[in-house]
């Protein structure tokens, strides 16, 4: 720790405003008015009833709003007047910062603690002579280093008929457990990319690191803002390409370029084209290449939708844009085309029956040779990176939009996404290089219902992990 700061003499303590907030969840340590450096063990309390979860995030001090970024994993363990996670502070540049501390109730309420202005001072030269106040409360902090540490890339072995993800928003210790014992080798995290916020790449750094560390292989999915693409238009690609290259020299597995490009809540309205997507994902692919060839490049995966019958600069039906990908060489700057499969309400086996339509997207083994068939020549897998059933069970009415989903109950949410594991690896003449599951701990059922599909039910089980679990060993 450093010494008191007689610049910040006049700044005092913010607690910012919360969803609710009490003694339970403090910080104790680091005070406010303070320079630190390298790792520092953040000292406080966390033992609110009814704990679920807390981690540590930072943000610039007096930004407006407050860009957070995680500085910790997720924990659940409470902790009263102890270490509550250690915080590496060369994942910032050098800077004056506000640290909060974010506990989630079961309820889903949040309680936050922030406290600031905290400067980080790696890089600071100090007069000679000059002393150092550490307190005696304060745990000792290791000297900083000025190269960011990366968690080497771990060799899991795979046990299931294909390998097997989860696509996370938490990484609580009890999130990684159930990953384990579903036999998943793979976690798949977010992204954004938003030109000049260069604190992406630690925010990147981090999920690389933490994957790692648990022992799993790790897919970024990075996609960026569709108004900065709409702005700069083709001088965008060198811009998204080069982070993405930076990204990959950090040890990540793999990277998912863009993300459902053939709607316009993801692509400029007026200028969808395949084409272009695969302009950018030429220039994606080789910075990616060139920082490390042993990162798997996987193409965005267009959204499954039949709305638009055909394709048009307003949006493109799926099937469409994975032929007109094709058309444009997409197979030269990918090694997995990308897949999504989120609509089913009926067994993965099945090819028929959907009382809404026989529309492809609707079945598995269709919305599979939908994206296979354009690229059979080139000898490229599929990567499911997204596949999920959605059940409201445990958690009431689906809201409008999704009501498709109100008869699947999380029995058979577990059992097809076995049975989707299993026949991924006895497609005929198509290869399936992964299966992320949409997805394993969100937590947000609203207009987005997306804690529908997690796998992580609101009890606490996880009855999919059992049975994708059960084909460790098979086939």
């Amino acid at each position: 720790m450093r010494r008191l700061l007689p610049l910040f003499g006049l700044l005092l303590l913010i607690v910012l405003p919360a969803a609710a907030q009490d003694d339970t969840v403090v910080i104790l340590w680091p005070p406010p008015v303070y320079d630190v450096a390298g790792t520092v063990d953040v000292v406080g309390t966390v033992n609110p009833p009814d704990l679920q979860t807390y981690f540590l995030q930072v943000a610039a001090y007096g930004q407006e709003p407050p860009q957070w970024i995680p500085a910790s994993t997720l924990k659940n363990q409470p902790v009263v007047n102890g270490v509550i996670a250690s915080w590496p502070t060369t994942t910032v540049p050098d800077g004056v910062y506000q640290l909060r501390l974010q506990a989630r109730l079961r309820s889903g309420q949040d309680i936050f603690y922030v406290v600031g202005p905290i400067r980080v001072a790696n890089l600071l030269e100090r007069p000679a002579g000059e002393s150092v106040f550490v307190p005696q409360s304060a745990p000792p902090t290791p000297a900083a280093s000025t190269e960011p540490t990366l968690v080497p890339r771990p060799n899991p072995v795979n046990e299931l008929p294909v390998p097997v993800g989860g696509h996370v928003a938490y990484f609580a210790e009890d999130t990684i457990a159930a990953m384990q014992e579903a036999g998943m080798t793979w976690v798949k995290w977010q992204v954004p990319f938003i030109i000049g916020e260069t604190n992406l790449l630690n925010v990147a750094r981090d999920r690389i690191n933490w994957s790692h560390a648990a022992g799993f292989k790790v897919l970024l999915s990075i996609t960026g803002e569709v108004d900065e693409l709409r702005r700069e238009s083709e001088a965008y690609y060198p811009l998204y390409a080069e982070f993405l290259g930076q990204v990959a020299a950090m040890g990540v597995d793999a990277i998912e370029v863009w993300n459902e490009m053939n709607i316009d809540r993801e692509w400029p309205a007026g200028r969808i084209s395949a084409r272009s997507y695969v302009e950018m994902l030429r220039q994606a692919y080789e910075a990616i290449k060139a920082a490390d060839p042993q990162v798997m490049v996987i193409t965005g995966a267009p959204a499954p939708t039949g709305f638009f019958g055909g394709c048009s600069n307003a949006g493109c039906d799926d099937g469409d844009y994975y032929w007109n990908m094709a058309n444009a060489g997409a197979a030269n700057y990918a090694d997995c085309i990308g897949v999504h499969y989120n609509e089913g309400i009926l067994p993965p086996q099945q090819q028929g029956g959907d009382p809404r339509d026989n529309y492809p997207t609707r079945y598995f083994p269709l919305m599979t040779q939908r994206a296979a068939a354009p690229f059979r020549g080139s000898g490229l897998p599929l990567c499911f990176t997204e596949i999920g059933y959605l059940s409201p069970e445990g958690y009431g009415p689906l809201p409008a939009g999704f009501e498709w989903g109100q008869s699947t109950s999380v029995q058979e949410q577990a059992a097809w996404l076995r049975d989707a594991v299993q026949m991924a690896a006895e497609f005929p003449n198509v290869e399936i290089a992964m299966l992320i599951i949409f997805n394993v701990d969100f937590d947000l059922y609203d207009r987005d219902p997306q804690a529908g599909f997690a796998i992580i039910r609101p009890d606490g089980t996880c009855p999919a992990c059992l049975t994708i679990g059960s084909l460790r060993g098979v086939g």
